[in-house]
């Protein structure tokens, strides 16, 4: 729990410190406090849609590029796709070796091999 304290003469200029719930003693909430609240739950409001937004701007890049990734692919000779594959199966086996000593969670797992098998099926 925090109480926060003014630390100049301006409502803007506020401090928070812990306190123990034996120094809490219970107070109302006062107009100033609430504002307090409501400007923190917009700012929550904010960082949320702004990361929401950053995310399906990535996704959206991503997937142009795994695009035109898949189009370069379809291009190449048999033989140097062949190649190819051999040198990603490995570049993905030492990828997948990062996480042994650290688990990363399923649905990463999930989304990197179904990349790994839409790059594949592409080089076919």
């Amino acid at each position: 729990m925090f109480r926060i304290f003014k630390t100049h003469s301006d409502d803007a200029d506020v401090e928070a410190r812990p306190v123990s719930p034996a120094q809490s003693p219970p107070v109302l909430t006062t107009q100033s406090e609430t504002v307090s609240y409501d400007t923190l739950l917009d700012s929550l409001v904010t960082l949320s849609t702004n990361n929401g937004t950053t995310v399906v701007q990535h996704g959206a890049r991503f997937a142009v590029m795994g695009e035109l990734l898949v189009s370069v692919l379809t291009h190449l000779p048999d033989t140097m796709r062949a190649d190819i594959v051999k040198s990603f199966r490995a570049r993905v086996e030492y990828l997948m070796s990062l996480s042994d000593d650290k688990p990363l969670p399923e649905k990463y797992h999930s989304a990197l091999l179904s990349e790994v098998n839409r790059y594949l099926n592409a080089l076919r």
